[in-house]
This record gives C-alpha cells, sequence and structure tokens, in this order.
C-alpha cells in the first residue's frame, strides 16, 4: 500500500489525464516513428552501412530531398509523443526533460558538424529539429488554453 502510494506519486498517476491519453500518445509515438522509417527507407538514395552488410536492396534509387530531413522530424515527434505518454501529456513532462530534450538533439546535429561525433550534421535538420519541437509545444499550449 504505502509502495503503490509512492510510485503513484512519482509519477504524478494520480494527477495526469486517463489513461487512454496515455495510449493515444504512445500509439501516435509509434505511428511517427514507423512513418519515419518508411520515409527513410523508401525515399532515401544511399544505401546505409546495415543495409549493405545484411544485402538489403534499396526499393528507391533516385532519392528524394524530403528524405534528408522528414525522417528526423517524426523521429523527433515520436520522442515527444513518447515523453507525453511516459508523463500522461506534455504539460506535465518537468522543464527540464523538454530543455534537455532540444539540446540533445540539436547538440548531436552541432557534434557532428565539427566531427566530433559520426554522421553529417546539417543545419537544416537543426531548423526541422527546432521548428518541430516548437510546433509540438504550441499546439499543447494552444489545446491546454482553450
Amino acid at each position: 500500500m504505502v509502495y503503490e502510494i509512492a510510485f503513484s506519486n512519482a509519477f504524478n498517476l494520480r494527477k495526469t489525464k486517463p489513461m487512454n491519453k496515455r495510449i493515444s500518445n504512445f500509439l501516435l509515438s509509434i505511428l511517427c516513428l514507423l512513418l519515419g522509417v518508411v520515409v527513410y527507407y523508401y525515399f532515401k538514395k544511399e544505401s546505409l552501412v546495415y543495409e549493405t552488410f545484411l544485402g538489403i536492396k534499396k526499393a528507391n534509387k533516385q532519392g528524394y530531398p524530403i528524405a534528408n530531413w522528414l525522417p528526423d522530424l517524426c523521429w523527433e515527434i515520436s520522442f515527444l509523443f513518447m515523453l507525453s505518454a511516459v508523463w500522461g501529456s506534455w504539460k506535465i513532462v518537468p522543464i527540464s526533460i523538454k530543455i534537455a530534450t532540444l539540446i540533445v538533439i540539436l547538440g548531436t546535429e552541432l557534434l557532428q558538424m565539427v566531427n566530433l561525433l559520426p554522421g553529417t550534421g546539417d543545419i537544416k535538420d537543426m531548423v526541422v529539429y527546432f521548428i518541430g519541437f516548437t510546433i509540438f509545444t504550441l499546439l499543447f499550449l494552444i489545446k491546454r488554453s482553450k
């Protein structure tokens, strides 16, 4: 009994939205994740290291510019929905977690730009990440104020 109360207080289970809101955020997270994977796989021209290693042949040989930023945006939104699912709502996610998320996302791109992390750092990706984070936050603020 004491552990149950401590657990529910630690995770704000008694103060959060109903469970169906958590489930919908979780499902939206999975949907965004899968959408990013599909766009990345079908619209990206280059084969990735693991694809070459596993002998996976690309379905698309042409490539589309949308594959450079849309999967990143989908994966970011997926992560933000998952945070909302864990905490019950985006407004309940601690500001420190929100800021840390944005710093890690943008910091990864910066570290790639200066060759401290493997990958291709891109200013366009950083802009897309920032816009996606801002829109996600604003949509929850607008929804909350109604």
